[in-house]
């Protein structure tokens, strides 16, 4: 993780951690507060400020599947690794290679049909 992405997480309050995990899992604010028995508005009040009791917090970690206390460390230390954050950004960098691989692939089996039509080209002209 590059120091500016520690930066930035290190930047963002609690409520927008919140916010970035949900997002990551793929939940909506309103499937969060149905699992924690709280309201969408509430939620919404949590991202916006990160202002959040300790049982609303924990039941919250639960359903996102993050530590509390790795939860709030990410907050506080910059230099800490943050795992959903990392995993999301190898399986990027992964998804990137394979792409450029096949990019590569693809790029050489144009590159032989072109030389195909040529070669077609030529046998139709002397014909």
């Amino acid at each position: 993780m590059s120091i500016f992405n520690c930066f930035f997480l290190w930047l963002m309050h609690l409520g927008n951690h919140i916010k970035f995990l949900r997002t990551l899992k793929g939940i909506t604010q309103q499937e969060l507060a149905e699992a924690i028995n709280k309201t969408r508005p509430l939620i919404s009040s949590i991202e916006q400020t990160g202002n959040v009791n300790e049982l609303t917090l924990r039941k919250i970690c639960d359903v996102l599947e993050v530590d509390m206390q790795d939860l709030l460390q990410k907050t506080s230390d910059p230099s800490a690794q943050y795992t959903p954050l990392k995993k999301a950004n190898d399986e990027v960098l992964s998804e990137n290679k394979t792409l450029k691989e096949e990019n590569k692939r693809l790029k050489e089996l144009v590159d032989s049909q072109r030389e195909i039509i040529e070669l077609l080209k030529e046998k139709y002209k002397s014909k």
